[in-house]
């Protein structure tokens, strides 16, 4: 058995996952997230603040404790889009390095969606042509695999906070910031659905914070239960309906929805939107929601135990 700690550096937030490994399974695991935005304003300047990097090296440490307590042989660290495109990314690499002695693996668009597969795809059995989508904060990330084999994979940026940030100006949001947002997803979306439309598609599932932030809506969660969002199927009226609510609502009257996060009040329609954007592009009519994301793809990539 081998204990393993993971933890994804997101432009929303940052989340650790503690799991034991047994013959190539994940035998145990538990998760924790916290909202640090690393990501915030950078399409203004391109730049992270002093301030978001400390507060992700802060929240760096607290995963190491509790990696350390959990008894993990090993620490596996990996940043995806903000970071990515950050111009000053290598300060905060240093950072981390010098105040912590862990070494970020900052991945590439195309490394992102390959983790992101094959967290999803694990424990789905064979499955022809499976498509995954993860609209994380930065950047949108969509995969087409046979099995181990990716077909097609494409890493776009738009992401919840990017999208949010760049075109939602408005709380309850007027519909010329939406019809501002969706000529701005049918250019950058362009290329990768056109391909997609004429492949052949199996199951579709989302995983990322949008998705699990969708099925606990669905839920109408008091406590969030990973259990219960893992495998729910939406269909894409639900998230019609849903993104027709939070639009109609401002920022704090979101934050009596039911499963849905405070954090997440301000970013969650554009998420929602791109999501289902996504849906109707490609005429899907229900997505499957995974709990297993970029954190089991990490461990199963990166790790050496699998």
């Amino acid at each position: 058995m081998s204990k393993i700690a993971a933890i994804d550096l997101g432009t929303n937030s940052i989340r650790l996952m503690l799991c034991e490994v047994v013959g190539g399974n994940f035998k145990r695991k538990t998760k924790e997230v916290i909202t640090t935005r690393i990501g915030k304003d950078m399409g203004h300047s391109s730049l992270l603040t002093e301030k978001a990097m400390q507060k992700n090296i802060e929240a760096i440490k607290y995963f190491m404790k509790k990696a350390e307590d959990f008894g993990a042989e090993r620490i596996t660290i990996a940043a995806t889009s903000a970071i990515r495109d950050a111009g000053n990314r290598e300060d905060f690499l240093e950072k981390v390095k010098n105040e912590t002695g862990l070494t970020i693996k900052v991945l590439d668009g195309e490394e992102e969606a390959a983790i992101g597969m094959f967290g999803a795809s694990y424990g789905l059995g064979k499955s022809e042509n499976l498509l995954v989508i993860d609209v994380g904060g930065g950047s949108t990330e969509l995969v087409l695999s046979e099995g181990e084999n990716i077909l097609y994979s494409a890493s776009i940026n738009a992401g919840a906070v990017r999208m949010t940030e760049k075109f939602i100006k408005t709380n309850p949001i007027h519909q010329s910031d939406i019809n501002a947002l969706e000529k701005n997803l049918d250019l950058l979306f362009r290329d990768a659905l056109s391909f997609l439309k004429n492949k052949k598609i199996g199951r579709i599932v989302a995983i990322g914070g949008t998705a699990t932030t969708a099925a606990s809506i669905f839920h109408q969660m008091k406590v969030y239960d990973w259990e219960i969002v893992h495998n729910t199927i939406l269909a894409r009226e639900f998230l019609n309906k849903i993104f027709e609510n939070l639009k109609a609502m401002s920022v704090k009257e979101r934050y009596v929805v039911k499963g849905l996060q405070k954090e997440r009040a301000d970013i969650i329609p554009a998420g929602i939107f791109i999501t289902k954007y996504i849906m109707e592009k490609l005429n899907a009519e229900e997505i499957i929601i995974s709990e297993n994301d970029n954190l089991e793809g990490m461990v199963i990539k990166y790790s050496g135990v699998f």
